[in-house]
């Protein structure tokens, strides 16, 4: 499920934004606060799609707040969004930041829609869709539906999909996870596996059944919880 973080310290103008982005796609999830270090906290322990930033905020500058969120490796080409009442400002935020857009207060409801329409069409749900991968001169757009599996094995990755096997140096699973929709799961430190694809889980052996793999993958003791956590046994 794609995720947005508005941080906003005027509560009617953070639901107001809440209720555009419901109506354009009811199924993104999105969190509000007005603080911009609880957001970098957010951004830090979760992944999201998309940030929208007020300008000025309560605890100090969300343009300070954006620097830092482009200094987490995964969000250095994360969709941000400024909200601001000086519209001034914006210009160094486009500079300085590389913002997508940005809001001036008070604001349209039509423009407000326009903006987030592309993003979340274009951006956001597509990125569920498709994995897109570079690897030197090479890049892939793999159908993240028709990926079985994907191990780290002596530094270098492998995603098994229904037609091929690719392989990669430049990723960690870790990097991928952040990247990958909610149909996956790590389930060992060298596997994340499709939930789609689980055929059985042998509880007694530690090992996953997946369809179109001959042989099991090892269910790590400390992914357990996570595997759990998704429901996937009583």
């Amino acid at each position: 499920m794609a995720a947005i973080l508005i941080v906003e310290d005027e509560l009617m103008t953070a639901k107001g934004l809440e209720v555009i982005i419901s109506s354009i796609d009811s199924k993104i999830n999105v969190t509000i606060t007005g603080y911009a270090k609880e957001a970098l906290s957010y951004a830090k322990k979760n992944y999201y799609d998309m940030f929208m930033l007020d300008i000025q905020l309560l605890d100090y500058s969300g343009l300070e707040l954006a620097k830092e969120i482009r200094d987490i490796d995964r969000y250095k080409l994360t969709p941000i969004v400024f909200i601001t009442a000086i519209p001034t400002r914006e210009f160094m935020a486009f500079k300085e930041i590389h913002c997508y857009d940005y809001i001036v207060k008070p604001f349209k409801e039509e423009k407000i829609k326009s903006i987030l329409e592309t993003i979340i069409n274009y951006g956001i749900v597509e990125k569920e869709v498709y994995l897109k991968l570079n690897q030197k001169e090479y890049s892939y757009l793999i159908n993240q539906d028709e990926i079985i599996y994907i191990e780290s094995q002596n530094r270098k990755i492998f995603i098994a999909t229904i037609n091929e096997q690719i392989e990669l140096c430049t990723y960690t699973l870790k990097q991928l996870m952040d990247k990958l929709n909610t149909n996956f799961v790590r389930c060992h430190k060298g596997y994340i596996i499709n939930m789609d694809y689980i055929e059985k889980i042998d509880k007694s052996n530690d090992d996953i059944y997946l369809r179109y793999v001959e042989l099991p993958i090892p269910l790590g003791r400390k992914y357990k919880d996570c595997v759990r956590g998704k429901n996937l046994w009583d």
